[in-house]
């Protein structure tokens, strides 16, 4: 019974593998050729920082979700903390609202408007501190 058993499998087996043509191999080119960057540092870099909110107009008590980025000539930098500040009686004086670290170019922040009146601007200052300096921009939000 086994070696039945056996013998059928190798026929499948066999069937299988005979029915299917060779796949001819062909050697990928590759290119060999060495990239060298022929940039040379500006004395003046370029940094931008860029600040978005989900939703500019929230209803009272909603909670709005504040992105920040800073770009370096254009590119996406990580790896460093954002800060944010916005008015809040709550919060001590001095230390931000909310500090999150830069992950894929980008810091996410929760912002709750509770508390804010109704049609009036709230301004938000984002910062960035990359190499011993510090970045700002500003965006703000107002509730409805």
């Amino acid at each position: 019974m086994k070696l039945g058993l056996i013998i059928v499998i190798l026929c499948i087996l066999q069937v299988s593998c005979s029915s299917q043509a060779p796949i001819p191999f062909e050697p990928s080119k590759v290119d060999m050729t060495q990239r060298i960057s022929t940039s040379i540092p500006t004395p003046g870099e370029a940094f931008e920082v860029v600040a978005w909110i989900d939703n500019p107009n929230p209803k009272v008590n909603e909670r709005v979700m504040l992105y920040g980025s800073l770009l370096k000539h254009g590119v996406h930098l990580g790896g460093m903390a954002m800060r944010a500040v916005w008015p809040d009686e709550n919060q001590e004086r001095g230390m931000p609202n909310c500090s999150v670290q830069v992950i894929y170019g980008s810091g996410v922040c929760i912002v709750e408007t509770t508390g804010f009146p109704a049609n009036v601007y709230v301004p938000i200052t984002i910062s960035f501190e990359y190499q011993g300096k510090i970045y700002r921009g500003q965006i703000g939000f107002t509730p409805h």
